[in-house]
């Protein structure tokens, strides 16, 4: 084993434990997100509509539906379960995140992100959109860098090695 050999071997080593991390961190935050807005629809209705992008009658569905991907996603991330999913998923769900808090700024919205729900009492700001493309970014790289065994890919058959055929080895 040569010295390349190494020097590879033990970044991919640290790259695994970046991206483990990632996993948690992700996975924690949007379980923990997820919670309040699960218990308290109405209230996180409410946060949705101040952001006055969504047209009325979605609000509603909107504010029932996202707590529950956002808690799944964190519950797939936590378990390790088609990581790149819902990695995915979340990056989705971040850039939206992270246009609606601009959109905010921009039409000078003084509101809170109801990012927590009714727990953080966090307004929107320039460091929301900072910490949200810091959330983006690690998502992206977990989406695009993990391995996931359990995905979208393995119900499809994509990107899956070729089953052995035992008749032709000798």
């Amino acid at each position: 084993m040569g010295l390349n050999d190494l020097n590879r071997t033990t970044l991919l080593r640290h790259e695994r434990v970046l991206l483990f991390v990632f996993r948690l961190l992700l996975g924690g935050l949007f379980l923990a997100a997820s919670v309040d807005k699960v218990v308290h629809p109405e209230m996180f209705a409410r946060a949705v509509a101040n952001y006055r992008i969504l047209p009325e009658p979605t609000v509603n569905f909107f504010a029932v539906v996202l707590p529950w991907v956002e808690l799944v996603c964190g519950l797939l991330l936590l378990s390790g379960q088609w990581t790149r999913t819902a990695s995915l998923v979340v990056s989705a769900l971040l850039a939206i995140f992270l246009a609606a808090v601009a959109g905010s700024l921009a039409r000078g919205l003084d509101i809170e992100c109801g990012c927590f729900g009714t727990i953080a009492g966090r307004t929107v700001g320039l460091k929301l959109l900072l910490e949200d493309s810091v959330w983006l970014l690690m998502s992206l790289l977990l989406g695009f860098r993990a391995k996931d065994e359990r995905g979208w890919r393995s119900l499809l058959g994509i990107g899956m090695p070729a089953p052995i055929d035992k008749e032709s080895k000798t």
